[in-house]
């Protein structure tokens, strides 16, 4: 069986899948993460989360509360050319060696999932369901003399 629903281009609760820090496809952006949970955006407001408020200094000067669905429909309108205007899941996911928030994801315009900017102005990145992204990674290592096998094992054991 499929670790996620292919007909949906969902994933599934549970499963580990590949990240790619900001869309970028290459070893140094690539973290696994694992799927926590999925809402429809309407219960998506019920879920509180702080948020930083930056100074001009770029330093966290306090925090304020608002909920994952007005965090999603912000990203939204900011990069109208990444994400679609509406979706019919939200997905929580938990990558702990790229940040020690969840990270959350919603449909880009061509069917796939990119992450939002919630906690940090860094948490935007590409989840790669089917694992094809790491694959022509792998191979394009390979195909340029390069060795990922210990890399592969290292950060990988979760999606053996």
């Amino acid at each position: 069986m499929s670790k996620y629903i292919k007909n949906l281009n969902i994933p599934k609760v549970g499963e580990y899948y590949h990240f790619w820090d900001d869309g970028k496809t290459s070893m140094s952006r690539h973290y696994i993460c694992k799927c926590e949970r999925i809402v429809v955006p309407s219960q998506a407001k019920c879920i509180k989360v702080k948020v930083p408020i930056w100074d001009y200094d770029e330093n966290v000067n306090n925090f304020a509360e608002t909920n994952v669905y007005e965090a999603w429909k912000a990203e939204v309108e900011c990069c109208d050319w990444l994400y679609a205007e509406n979706t019919d899941y939200l997905i929580e996911c938990s990558c702990p060696n790229y940040d020690k928030n969840n990270i959350w994801f919603t449909r880009t315009k061509d069917n796939n999932w990119f992450s939002f900017n919630i906690q940090n102005s860094w948490q935007s990145g590409r989840l790669d369901l089917d694992g094809k992204i790491f694959e022509n990674v792998v191979n394009e290592c390979i195909k340029y003399g390069g060795d990922p096998s210990g890399y592969y094992e290292a950060k990988y054991e979760k999606l053996l």
